[in-house]
């Protein structure tokens, strides 16, 4: 609900990274954004993955990684199994073996042939997604700032910052026109600042 006018955030707040959102309604801080698919700001948003189906950000990324990583170490636990059965194989007698074999054992066969390449596959892929992500780590970044070029303005690492303070606790009221300064207070600090 984009009600009444967007109210102006104070200059020092916004050489820091504080944005206003415009759907929310709400200051952002730096480094986060608004998810378009969860259709809430997420602070040091990285991105809305679709495998959890959720945004990764500052209080989620160390486990979306942990995600990533155990599925690239079971993928790659997996691929030695199965090139361990298909190389164990003697060829003369399983060809020998496979031609008295009925139907049904030649789809069983083709069917664990077939999900050893999709492993495969998802392992090299997985292994690429964990590559980026280490990269972003080690670069200090997000996915969306390394894609769109936004500089770290916190200077804030991105899986071993803190995850920060709970962000509701029902016993403070924190009111948000108190973060935003009118715009005739504004416009009378800019008129002293120039003249």
């Amino acid at each position: 609900s984009n009600n009444g006018p967007e109210p102006t955030i104070d200059p020092k707040l916004k050489s820091q990274g504080y944005r206003w959102c415009r759907t929310c309604r709400i200051v952002r801080p730096p480094r986060a954004s608004h998810c378009s698919d969860c259709d809430n700001c997420v602070l040091r948003y990285d991105h809305h993955c679709p495998f959890v189906n959720n945004c990764v950000g500052q209080r989620n990324y160390h486990f979306f990684f942990g995600f990533i990583t155990s599925v690239l170490l079971l993928a790659m636990l997996v691929i030695p199994s199965v090139m361990t059965y298909f190389s164990a194989l003697n060829s003369e007698v399983t060809l020998n073996q496979m031609s008295q074999v009925s139907g049904s054992m030649w789809l069983l066969f083709y069917t664990v042939a077939a999900a050893g390449l999709l492993i495969t596959i998802a392992a090299v892929l997985s292994c690429v997604l964990w590559s980026y992500h280490v990269f972003l780590i080690a670069a200090g970044k997000t996915t969306k700032e390394y894609r769109k070029s936004i500089p770290n303005v916190t200077e804030e690492p991105t899986l071993c910052a803190s995850r920060g303070p709970p962000l509701f606790s029902p016993w403070v009221h924190v009111d948000p026109e108190a973060m935003v300064v009118p715009r005739e207070q504004q416009r009378r600090s800019r008129r002293d600042y120039y003249y």
